[in-house]
């Protein structure tokens, strides 16, 4: 009994790994060619790498250094086919990040407007701008 007790316990501690695994992190890189604003502070134009966790969005530079981290709310309704995209929304010369989708999962994370944002929202016409993910180099 002991035995059929423990075999059982790890079977499910391995299933809930393999399903944590699944859903851990969605990663994707992509050439931002402008300077950009996540919240109030600004980055500038280059490769980063966009990964998301549950509701956490975390951006790494091209040195891998974590450059941002915040909650992001689960957003759907848009495919983005066999790429993942990184998604601004810009008014004038000024882009926000604004959502991220990966390939891998039906649906994206999208973080909350700053009130910089908003507040431009409110008086400026908005563009959407979507950079698609850079192909790996194969080695």
């Amino acid at each position: 009994m002991k035995k059929q007790t423990f075999q059982l316990l790890t079977l499910c501690l391995l299933t809930m790994f393999a399903v944590s695994l699944a859903h851990a992190q969605s990663r994707i890189t992509v050439k931002v060619p402008f300077n950009f604003l996540i919240s109030h502070r600004t980055f500038p134009a280059g490769q980063y790498s966009v990964s998301s966790s549950r509701n956490q969005l975390t951006v790494q530079d091209s040195t891998g250094k974590q450059v941002f981290i915040g909650i992001a709310n689960p957003v759907s309704g848009r495919r983005v086919g066999e790429t993942g995209q990184v998604v601004f929304h810009c008014y004038d010369n000024r882009c926000f990040l604004s959502e991220f989708w990966t390939p891998t999962r039906d649906n994206g994370n999208q973080l909350l407007p700053s009130r910089y944002e908003a507040e431009l929202a409110k008086h400026r016409r908005g563009m959407e701008f979507a950079l698609l993910e850079q192909p790996q180099k194969k080695r």
